[in-house]
């Protein structure tokens, strides 16, 4: 017996079953073996070999801050045999429709925010990217009925205005007074 790859004879395949042990990219083609004794020889029809690769994260989807109502993006680019699919999470959630290399969510919320993973797949296998953080901003808002209230007050005594607010913390503050900044006034009260 002798086993040849794409026309060339392979060194050592000289048996009726031909071993190939971890299959690598440059072991497909052709393969055909001729079987020769005292009497002749006959070569076999050949039989193609295709390897395909599992599928690799080349670059993972990042971990991202969006302002709510804005859309998050994000991407994976992977390579592998194709065809290749894809399938997102957050949290280890399947996204529905969430399907292919990109993510986009319009108009995101702040309960959207979480722990984002694509699956990509392909013939050989799967492989899940590192997990990427993505941080929902929410701008700062004056919550109902923690607006400054209007006082009046007699000369000498204490006054305390307060605001009450919310939004991604932390929060900065700065009070005016008739348009100026007062300094060192930088808290809620």
């Amino acid at each position: 017996y002798q086993w040849s790859l794409n026309g060339s004879p392979i060194s050592g395949a000289t048996t009726a079953t031909l071993v190939i042990p971890s299959v690598a990219t440059a072991n497909g083609g052709f393969y055909t073996v001729q079987i020769s004794n005292a009497h002749g020889n006959v070569t076999s029809s050949g039989a193609t070999l295709t390897v395909q690769t599992p599928p690799s994260i080349l670059v993972p989807p990042q971990t991202t801050t969006v302002l709510q109502g804005n859309t998050l993006n994000l991407s994976v680019t992977a390579t592998g045999t194709a065809p290749l699919s894809y399938q997102w999470k957050v949290n280890g959630a399947p996204i529905t429709g969430a399907t292919g290399a990109s993510l986009n969510i319009p108009n995101i919320q702040a309960n959207q925010a979480g722990s984002y993973t694509v699956d990509v797949i392909n013939a050989c296998g799967t492989v899940t990217s590192p997990a990427s953080t993505v941080t929902v901003g929410i701008p700062p808002t004056i919550v109902s009925g923690g607006q400054p209230q209007s006082q009046v007050v007699c000369t000498g005594t204490n006054v305390s205005l307060s605001v009450t607010a919310s939004g991604t913390a932390p929060l900065g503050y700065q009070w005016s007074l008739n348009g100026s900044p007062i300094s060192g006034a930088t808290t809620a009260t």
